[in-house]
């Protein structure tokens, strides 16, 4: 039996870890904060452009990434996959003028030996810092609020690119909380996700996020106050499979969205035309092995900025089939993985969330949203783990009851 240790590991014990493992852990930060800036409205700061300043901020994490491989204990399988999928992550960022997939593959590549919980503590500090110094700059008008107007009133950004970035970030503040505070007072993860949806429905309008947080609350009074394991682990994992479902459906869609098919049409309505631009950009442009720049095909009638917000249509589209499939592959382990495992905590339930906010927006498989990714380490390297293991936590260490 596997005990679980969420709740005894504070931010204070993140300083007695090993360097290697900090070192990961700042350029997590680093990567994390240059996100943050990347989408505000701000355009410079203490007198320094933004873009410099994310680009340092990006290449102080890629520096410390480059001290992490180095003392990873690698074989040459495990050099000969970093060297090919870092090469693919690359060529895609050249062709598709997007690095999410490459910044998200050196994440993942180094992370042996890093603790998901750990940086679901440091993506909570984030998450609330970044959404207090943003309001702090609009406060002192460095950055302006975005509005718009929508079927449920005005929705503000407070700073940010879009109204739906601050809900992003209060929905990765809610599942960071509720990872490192599993064990905690249900009462307490019960306030933070109602509080953050809460904002998220009168300050930024977004609904994908508010009924994100709201499942995570149902999620929470279930698995809190149903004493049956044997029906929980069962739930669980029809919500695993019902999320895999999902990221089918939306390559479905992507493929044979039809709007004279009335549930294609009411889908595409409440999804506010999610699968409409999806099946709009798969017709005109010709699918590639590492992805396109779209900034071409504006005289086709599409956006002027590439506008694709399900996680899986935007990589495939955007970034290519390669990476697609090497992610998609991925995510297919993790979660047969937590189907398999008979396990609950607030790791797992983390996940399941990650994996059902995918289907609706690209930060689903960002790595400084989605970092239950970075739990793909040990496979992509060559190191496999059994079942009996933890794919969430360093050898050795206790997690789950």
């Amino acid at each position: 039996m596997i005990s679980y240790s969420s709740g005894k590991i504070g931010y204070t014990q993140l300083l007695n870890t090993k360097f290697e493992d900090m070192i990961y852990y700042i350029a997590f930060i680093a990567y994390s904060y240059s996100c943050v800036f990347g989408f505000t409205t701000a355009e410079s700061l203490v007198g320094l452009p933004i873009s410099a300043l994310i680009m340092s901020l990006q290449l102080f994490a890629l520096c410390c990434l480059v001290l992490k491989i180095l003392f990873q204990k690698m074989n040459g399988f495990s050099w000969l996959s970093f060297f090919l999928i870092v090469a693919i992550g690359f060529i895609s960022w050249r062709c598709s003028g997007e690095n999410y997939f490459l910044w998200l593959a050196l994440f993942v590549l180094c992370g042996i030996g890093v603790d998901i919980e750990a940086l679901a503590r440091i993506s909570l500090f984030v998450s609330v810092s970044a959404i207090i110094f943003v309001c702090a700059l609009l406060n002192v008008g460095l950055v302006r609020d975005v509005l718009i107007y929508g079927t449920n009133g005005v929705r503000h950004s407070l700073g940010f690119v879009h109204p739906n970035t601050l809900a992003r970030y209060l929905v990765v503040a809610s599942i960071s909380y509720l990872v490192s505070h599993y064990n905690g007072s249900i009462f307490a993860n019960l306030a933070m996700a109602l509080s953050c949806a809460f904002i998220a429905q009168m300050v930024t309008g977004s609904r994908t996020a508010v009924l994100l947080l709201v499942f995570q609350a149902i999620l929470l009074v279930f698995f809190s106050r149903v004493h049956n394991f044997e029906l929980k682990l069962t739930v669980l994992k029809v919500l695993f499979v019902g999320a895999f479902v999902l990221i089918i459906a939306s390559f479905y869609f992507m493929f044979c969205y039809n709007i004279q098919v009335p549930l294609h049409n009411r889908l595409n309505f409440l999804l506010s035309d999610r699968l409409a631009l999806a099946k709009l950009y798969a017709e005109v442009a010709p699918f590639t092995f590492f992805g396109r720049d779209f900034s071409s095909l504006g005289f086709y009638g599409l956006p002027s900025n590439f506008t694709v917000d399900n996680a899986w249509c935007h990589l495939f589209l955007r970034e290519g089939i390669i990476p697609t499939v090497l992610l998609l592959a991925g995510v297919f382990v993790l979660i047969i993985h937590a189907i398999l495992s008979n396990h609950i905590d607030g790791i797992c339930l983390g996940l399941l969330l990650m994996v059902v906010y995918s289907c609706s927006e690209t930060v689903g498989i960002m790595v400084d949203s989605n970092y239950f990714l970075i739990a793909m380490a040990p496979i992509v390297l060559g190191n496999h783990l059994t079942i009996g293991d933890s794919l969430f936590y360093p050898r050795g260490k206790c997690i789950g009851e």
